[in-house]
């Protein structure tokens, strides 16, 4: 993938918010604010961002964005239940019409591995995503799996994140 192509994925994200008067959240944790940078690079963006939070650690997740202690312990900071909580907080906090959630596994600058360590769990290696997804009607996660080194993997992830709104905006919108 290459830069170009994920901004005019924002801008076309943009477009597409501005024209259903929607606005936008995040919750960050391996993208660590890149998904919300890459939609602000976009003129225009402010009228349909309304914010987002970077929980790169366990503590943001719990105390600013209300993830419970008792899911982390019972499923990871990496899983469905938690990016389900993270998106669902984030859009209450903000007051957005969706939110997206990002937390997994964007691994090491040389991980030329698809997958290491392939006998292990595959929900814990390198390149393993939970994105969360909240309107007022609906709140699921899904997993997504990208290889490459960390910057790739996380380069994936803002643009799965933009498909995942596009996508919902086009099924609900149009």
């Amino acid at each position: 993938m290459v830069y170009d192509d994920l901004y005019y994925k924002a801008y076309d994200l943009v477009e597409e918010l501005k024209a259903c008067d929607v606005k936008v959240a995040f919750a960050e944790s391996l993208t660590g604010g890149m998904i919300s940078s890459k939609l602000v690079d976009i003129e225009g963006a402010s009228e349909v961002f309304a914010g987002s939070v970077v929980s790169y650690t366990n503590d943001v997740k719990k105390d600013i964005l209300g993830v419970k202690e008792e899911t982390i312990e019972a499923f990871t900071e990496v899983s469905e239940e938690c990016a389900k909580e993270m998106a669902l907080n984030v859009r209450k906090m903000m007051k957005a019409d969706i939110s997206v959630s990002a937390t997994g596994y964007a691994g090491g600058y040389d991980n030329s591995n698809d997958y290491p360590d392939i006998d292990d769990d595959p929900d814990d290696q390198t390149g393993t995503v939970w994105f969360g997804f909240s309107t007022e009607d609906e709140t699921f996660a899904v997993t997504q799996y990208f290889v490459g080194a960390r910057d790739a993997v996380r380069l994936q992830a803002v643009e799965f994140a933009f498909n995942l709104i596009l996508e919902y905006l086009k099924e609900n919108y149009e």
